[in-house]
């Protein structure tokens, strides 16, 4: 299902007849298709920078275009530009294709517009909202030059469905409709349009037998007649990998994957799969290749979140650790190595100024290497803020919870040795006197008020500041100082911890019922919004 993902591009592309070169055509010895590679990641910002111009280009131009037509065609191009490029940038333009075609009544672009949409809710995993979509477009009537893009459409979704599904009890069904939508897509594709009917036919083939000859034939035919800097040949290129690799070809494998990310990466692509499955077999297959593992990686982890694909953010992030330990456990290796190699050293006068030499030489490399694995690890911190912060709010609730607790079991071991020692001694009466003081409700009172507010106030600093916002100018609150609360915001915190029953309110704040349904009216009528006022509180200091 995962490696189906990477093969899918939604709008096919013109038909490309012309013939290209490999990347890799004459390059066979592994570290010849590394550096190649290498070579292609070092000029990832040219090849965007060039893709951004054209962007722009297209932006500047339907800034200027009033003819409702070209208009539609330009909000479409620039959508084509986006879906593998920013998928936030792909759903505002296609959304802006869709609402000026349908108030235009033209029913192509219309037609058009909602088929993308259904695309990027895909891609957004809203699957039954892209279906339905999907099922409105049929019941008015597709157009016959967009039935190649509905159905593939729709292999497209039901392929993500699938994997979204698997090892359930629907798993099969949407395969046999993924399944049913792509031979639909090869019959309504022009044989004419020879690499992009060679792919999908090597598709249908996949599927019908993954090692059969017939698969490496559809797909080596669709390589030769596609650019490199198209979706097809970055497709077909990784599909020819994907087969020797089965086979257990890891030559042919390795040619044809790093063939597929340079491809991806000409386009530029940062919906792409190739870099980030090769930078895990790199891992696998040799420690000393960690190095090279965690730099693809980390273009890999780039690309998906430019693109904001969470799926393949969470992928990453499932092997980004392991591979940023290996390098750092090869940086250990090689250090060691450079260690004996400096304890041998001094035990050979004869060779001390040439092994002097090499092992500046080899330090200085270290130091290199230990920059960029600061750099590598400080990307990795980034990944782990958001929980770090999740973390640090469960401990302030914690400690909210623990040091009111505390108070009040050192209280109520106080009042019990109290009340044993007044009964030993018989003063009974005096206990009683103690018990319903006034003076002693106040203090507990007050000490309760004392530690809320400090303890709120440092969970919720913006909580007074926000309720302000609710109220009207006059009627807004003020603070008696950084750490302490007024009797109505300490109602209103109460409730925004959830206590909302009045009598509640009233037993923690030692108030009777009646006094909190007067605050909580007056604070009622000096609210912006009274009917939703109290709903309102409860999105007071809301958390991302």
């Amino acid at each position: 299902m995962r490696i189906f993902l990477y093969l899918l591009f939604i709008f096919l592309p013109l038909q490309t007849t012309a013939q290209t070169k490999l990347a890799t055509a004459g390059i066979s010895g592994e570290q010849d298709l590394l550096g190649l590679l290498d070579s292609y990641i070092d000029k990832r910002e040219m090849y965007s920078e060039q893709k951004e111009k054209k962007i722009d280009q297209l932006k500047l131009k339907l800034r200027t275009v009033e003819d409702i037509p070209q208009r539609l065609a330009l909000l479409n191009s620039i959508y084509r530009e986006y879906y593998t490029y920013h998928y936030d940038s792909a759903m505002v333009y296609v959304n802006r294709g869709l609402a000026l075609s349908e108030s235009e009544n033209n029913a192509y672009y219309t037609t058009l517009n909602k088929i993308n949409r259904a695309v990027v809710l895909s891609t957004g995993g809203f699957y039954s909202q892209s279906e339905e979509l999907l099922d409105d477009i049929k019941k008015r009537g597709v157009p016959k030059q967009l039935k190649q893009y509905y159905y593939y459409t729709r292999t497209w979704l039901y392929n993500y469905w699938e994997a979204f599904s698997k090892k359930s009890e629907f798993m099969d069904y949407y395969h046999k409709k993924k399944f049913e939508n792509l031979k639909l897509t090869v019959e309504a594709t022009s044989s004419k349009d020879v690499a992009l009917h060679a792919y999908l036919s090597g598709e249908i083939a996949f599927l019908t037998n993954p090692m059969s000859k017939a698969v490496l034939q559809f797909y080596t035919k669709a390589l030769q007649n596609s650019r490199v800097d198209s979706r097809v040949h970055a497709s077909a290129a990784y599909c020819i990998a994907r087969y020797y690799r089965e086979l257990g070809d890891t030559q042919r494998y390795e040619k044809y994957i790093i063939e597929a990310a340079i491809s991806d990466i000409t386009c530029p692509l940062k919906e792409n799969l190739a870099l980030q499955e090769f930078s895990t077999y790199l891992y696998e297959k040799d420690q000393k290749y960690a190095d090279r593992a965690a730099r693809y990686i980390y273009c890999s982890m780039e690309d998906a979140r430019f693109y904001n694909n969470r799926l393949r953010m969470l992928e990453i992030s499932s092997i980004l650790p392991i591979i940023a330990t290996a390098n750092q456990e090869a940086l250990a290796h090689k250090e060691r190595i450079v260690r004996g190699v400096l304890a041998i050293v001094s035990f050979l006068s004869l060779m001390l100024l040439a092994m002097a030499i090499f092992g500046y030489k080899q330090n200085k490399w270290l130091a290199s290497s230990r920059r960029e694995v600061k750099t590598q690890n400080r990307q990795l911190k980034e990944l782990n803020e958001r929980l770090i912060a999740t973390n640090h709010r469960r401990e302030t609730y914690m400690r909210l919870f623990m040091d009111i607790s505390a108070v009040y079991i050192r209280k109520l071991m106080e009042y019990r040795k109290l009340v044993s020692r007044k009964i030993k001694a018989n003063q009974t009466a005096d206990l009683l006197k103690t018990i319903n003081s006034y003076k002693l409700a106040e203090e507990e009172a007050t000490a309760f008020y004392t530690r809320f507010d400090r303890a709120f106030t440092e969970l919720y600093p913006s909580f007074v500041d926000e309720l302000n916002s609710l109220l009207l100018p006059e009627g807004r609150i003020a603070q008696p100082s950084p750490n302490a609360l007024t009797t109505e915001a300490r109602i209103y915190a109460l409730m925004r911890l959830g206590v909302r029953e009045s009598q509640e309110i009233a037993t923690l704040l030692f108030y009777s019922t009646q006094t909190i349904y007067n605050y909580r009216s007056a604070m009622r009528t000096r609210a912006v919004n009274r009917e939703t006022f109290d709903e309102d509180i409860n999105r007071l200091c809301r958390v991302g």
